[in-house]
């Protein structure tokens, strides 16, 4: 096994060269009280108060029997305890001066991004992706022979976004593009101001340059003033009377069907929500029921013998009726989804024939028109 060559003869000609150290301390606070290499040091006796070590290594360098009392001693390793000087408490301060200017001028850059972050998890990735699909899909409006690439599913959140804000999908994707580039214009803009400053909150050098930055930073960092607001209300283009008769290209007239579509389906299934209930074979046992009521009203309210009226029987047992009235409720029931699904159904012939002959803007901003109300028409109803 290697030895270290300090350890055996050459330890025992450094310990013969120096017998040590003797280091009095406080027993309850480590201070060091008194120090000495007299081999015949002998402490007082009668002491409770104090701890006597005997220690071979070297003392610090600046410690002596004047200042010995600034220094605490664990049996092993030296530790200062003195007061910094004024100088150091200078630095101290400034350096931590420093530190705070950087976390304020951190909360604050933060606070100018607020508006600029998504507000629901993975919201980067779902705002990456509009922005791929509007980029897309204003590309095809600039292609010359494009009509085989108009796939009217090719956009799920263009849509969404048109159809959530009541515009064409043409808006959308430029209100998309529109909202990205001021949320790159924010975050440049700010990220400039976090520069500059941390630049200058680390280069200053006294306490009054640190404290004019401060100034600065409440005064000249504050939301609205280097970053664009995220909250994009969109705002129509001004369109000449002109633009509203030019005719559709293939793209736009099959997306904007699409999506129109899309929302006729919404509206009338809204509607229908009223009759379907969503229980399963629930329109299957309306009609029996419908069937019973309709036998018994014709027959002036008497069972025949040979029909088993048990189902509408546990409606009547259910609200508290007699059969006729249970069967008379039925029929209302029966009635009033039959009312319900022939008007939707008119509404959805007469808006889709719409959308089929849709040509120009102007006729998108019909159909637009009549979906709202009937949408309002629904609402109401409900």
């Amino acid at each position: 096994m290697n030895r270290d060559p300090l350890s055996s003869a050459a330890l025992t000609a450094s310990l013969e060269a120096h017998p040590g150290w003797f280091i009095v301390t406080q027993v309850k606070a480590n201070r060091v009280v008194y120090f000495t290499d007299d081999p015949a040091y002998q402490p007082p006796m009668d002491g409770d108060w104090y701890f006597v070590t005997h220690h071979l290594g070297d003392l610090p360098g600046d410690m002596t029997l004047r200042n010995c009392w600034g220094w605490r001693f664990n049996g092993g390793v030296f530790s200062d305890v003195r007061e910094p000087d004024e100088q150091q408490k200078l630095e101290s301060l400034l350096e931590a001066n420093r530190r705070a200017l950087l976390t304020l001028l951190r909360d604050k850059i933060n606070r100018l991004r607020e508006d600029l972050a998504p507000t629901c998890v993975l919201g980067d990735a779902v705002r990456a992706a509009k922005l791929r699909e509007a980029q897309a899909y204003l590309s095809l409006g600039r292609t010359l022979n494009h009509t085989a690439a108009a796939d009217p599913e090719a956009f799920p959140l263009l849509h969404a976004t048109a159809g959530a804000r009541g515009c064409l999908l043409s808006q959308a994707a430029e209100l998309i593009v529109a909202t990205n580039c001021g949320m790159d214009a924010g975050l440049v803009a700010s990220e400039l101001v976090r520069e500059r400053f941390s630049a200058a909150i680390r280069a200053a050098r006294t306490q009054d340059e640190l404290i004019h930055l401060r100034e600065r930073i409440l005064d000249e960092v504050e939301p609205g003033s280097y970053a664009n607001s995220a909250h994009f209300a969109y705002a129509a283009s001004p369109m000449k009377p002109e633009d509203w008769q030019a005719p559709l290209s293939e793209v736009q007239r099959a997306h904007e069907r699409a999506r129109l579509r899309a929302r006729l389906r919404e509206i009338v299934n809204a509607s229908r929500s009223r009759v379907h209930q969503g229980y399963l074979e629930d329109e299957a046992l309306l009609r029996q029921k419908a069937k019973l009521a309709q036998v018994l009203l014709n027959n002036e309210g008497r069972k025949p013998a040979d029909v088993d009226f048990s189902l509408l029987q546990g409606l009547a047992d259910a609200r508290g009726l007699d059969l006729v009235d249970a069967a008379r409720l039925v029929l209302g029931t029966v009635n009033e989804a039959d009312a319900i699904l022939r008007s939707s159904e008119r509404l959805k012939d007469r808006i889709l024939a719409s959308i089929d002959r849709m040509a120009n803007l102007r006729d998108i901003q019909q159909v637009e028109q009549e979906l709202k109300d009937a949408a309002r028409s629904t609402q109401s109803a409900h």
